[in-house]
């Protein structure tokens, strides 16, 4: 079967089997053209005319240590915006102002942002963060920056953006923090180098991978990201995030996410924010 061929349906299956296996994500028959429109990227990238052919070359031994992330990579969903779902960074910015008006913290903020596409949202935490540390110099904070996609961990890495991205950045803000390119053409912005600072960027699989020591990370943010596994992979990660935030931890989901069904060691405090059982 030639690439001016469809997927097939047995194909599908191969393919969809492997990323819900090691992603955890799910591609029902409906997003078949969606991944057939991916593989034809990796299938020209890596000179192969026949999914087939590609999938026989991906999925074996030879295509384990580079092209099986690849795979992983062309199949994810990357979807962010700075300050996106706006309420979760208000709510975080008057939770943290009211602790740090009662006492100044005694050791650094651990934030992660997981699933973190391609660094909008774990900017927008550093740019929250660093203002409220102009006003509570004492606060200090590190923020891990995971995705499972390389091409996304590289763009929060570089942090570099077009202007109509970071739009919903107050002006004052983008003046304070953020970098134009001197080539007016490209219309490029890049965080400066006091954000970057603050990350750690680094790969991290949600299914298979350690989530680091217990009672670790005060927030996590785990937004719209769920929505792709199923109930066993979710509850899985709600259990193991809960473990790895300290009591009383921050966990956020999607607006369009429920942990209803498996939040035990949670209390809601409004939606799509839970806080951890002390």
């Amino acid at each position: 079967m030639s690439a001016g061929d469809g997927l097939s349906t047995a194909d599908h299956r191969r393919v969809s089997d492997y990323i819900g296996r090691v992603a955890g994500i799910q591609l029902p028959d409906y997003k078949r053209k969606l991944v057939e429109a991916r593989l034809r990227k990796r299938m020209r990238a890596t000179g192969h005319g026949d999914f087939s052919d590609y999938l026989n070359f991906a999925l074996s031994p030879a295509g384990e240590s580079v092209e099986q992330i690849m795979l992983v990579d062309a199949l994810t969903t990357n979807k962010t915006d700075f300050f996106r779902e706006p309420g979760h960074f208000q709510f975080l910015e008057r939770y943290l102002r009211a602790r740090l008006e009662k006492a100044p913290p005694d050791r650094p903020l651990r934030v992660w942002s997981a699933a973190c596409s391609s660094g909008e949202e774990a900017y927008s935490l550093a740019i929250l963060l660093s203002e409220l540390a102009l006003e509570f110099q004492r606060l200090e904070f590190r923020i891990e920056a995971t995705d499972i996609a390389p091409s996304m961990l590289d763009k929060t890495r570089q942090g570099i953006y077009p202007e109509d991205r970071v739009t919903p950045v107050p002006l004052e803000l983008r003046k304070r923090y953020f970098l134009r390119s001197r080539d007016p053409v490209k219309r490029l912005v890049r965080m400066g180098p006091a954000l970057r600072s603050h990350l750690n960027v680094r790969p991290v699989n949600l299914i298979s991978d350690d989530y680091g020591p217990d009672g670790h990370y005060d927030i996590i943010f785990c937004r719209n990201v769920m929505i792709y596994f199923n109930q066993t992979d979710r509850a899985s990660i709600v259990q193991r995030m809960n473990r790895a935030l300290v009591p009383g931890g921050l966990l956020f989901v999607g607006h369009s996410e429920s942990i209803r069904s498996y939040q035990a060691g949670f209390i809601s405090e409004e939606p799509a924010v839970y806080r951890k059982r002390d």
